[in-house]
Order: C-alpha cells, then sequence, then structure tokens
C-alpha cells in the first residue's frame, strides 16, 4: 500500500479514462487499483531510493507537494509502460526532469523543502578514525 499518496492521487497527473485503459487488461473502461496502487509503491521505493542518501525515509507523512508530484509522475510513467511498453515523449520528458531533480536531491546539492534537521539521514561522518588494522598496513 502506499504511504505517501491514495489511489485517487493519481487522478491529479491522468484522467480516469486514461488510467482505467492502462490497467484495465479486458475492456479498458474500468481502473485496476492493484495495479495502480502497485505503480505508486514502486514509485515511491524509487523516490525514496533518490532522497534516502540524504533523508531519513520513509518521509513524514504528509510529504511536500514536490516529492508526491514525483510519485504521481513516476508511477504515471509506470502504467504506460506496463500497457505500452513505451511512455508518451511528454510524459518521458516529464519522469527524466523528476528523475534528475531527485539525483540532485539525493547528491544533496538541493534540499527538500519542509523536511527539518531531524529527518537527515545520519551519513556516517563520525569522527572515528581507522587505524592501520583497517586498511591492512
Amino acid at each position: 500500500m502506499p504511504t505517501y499518496t491514495v489511489t485517487a492521487d493519481i487522478y491529479d497527473v491522468m484522467s480516469e479514462k486514461i488510467v482505467a485503459e492502462l490497467t484495465d487488461d479486458t475492456e479498458g473502461v474500468t481502473v485496476n487499483t492493484t495495479y495502480v496502487d502497485s505503480a505508486l509503491d514502486r514509485a515511491e521505493s524509487l523516490v525514496d531510493s533518490y532522497v534516502g542518501k540524504v533523508y531519513t525515509v520513509p518521509l513524514t507523512t504528509p510529504v511536500e507537494d514536490s516529492i508526491k508530484h514525483a510519485v504521481l509522475t513516476l508511477a504515471k510513467c509506470m502504467l504506460f509502460r506496463r500497457r505500452h511498453g513505451a511512455i508518451p515523449a511528454e510524459a518521458k520528458e516529464e519522469c527524466e526532469k523528476i528523475t534528475e531533480w531527485l539525483e540532485e536531491i539525493g547528491d544533496g546539492a538541493i534540499p527538500i523543502v519542509g523536511i527539518t534537521g531531524t529527518d537527515v539521514a545520519d551519513q556516517g561522518n563520525d569522527d572515528e578514525v581507522f587505524g592501520a588494522q583497517v586498511f591492512g598496513r
């Protein structure tokens, strides 16, 4: 079950008709929420894989709108790929931009607005000094 979004949030980025066409394997008229939730789960995992380099994941909910939008956009691309094997150019460009943005977050180049210092992941930069034994010297 998705954490950052709910099934109906997909309609923020796609019409119900398109979602039905992408998820109903028989007639293309009824939304299959199992496929939608699966895409949302995978998109959230992908988002977490980037932001988890800098922030503690899962992020505190409700998440910032920018994160929610990233999840929904990636899920949209996953649903297109599921049905057609390819993503329409406009959606593909959106996903590429979202991925670039997530990479910048993961690299620490840009912060996520609204996440406090307590949500920042421990990067393991302790003052510990490794002796010659650790490095085999």
